[in-house]
């Protein structure tokens, strides 16, 4: 399946925390759903999709980054 293709099917906030994380390198997850708006809960949620899809990456520690 293409990048595009790929990135066409995310939902809304997986856009919105890939873009983030694009444009930042490596954030903790307090700083992205601060940054984002959302509860620790749906940040939780959309991350583990984001991971389970293969477009992130966990890095050191406890941040994480876009693959």
């Amino acid at each position: 399946m293409s990048q595009q293709k790929v990135l066409k099917d995310l939902d809304p906030y997986e856009r919105k925390m890939l873009s983030l994380l694009e444009e930042s390198g490596q954030m903790k997850f307090v700083e992205i759903i601060m940054r984002l708006g959302l509860s620790a809960n749906h940040g939780q949620r959309v991350l583990n999709s984001l991971l389970d899809k293969k477009l992130l990456v966990h890095g050191d520690g406890s941040r994480y980054m876009a693959s």
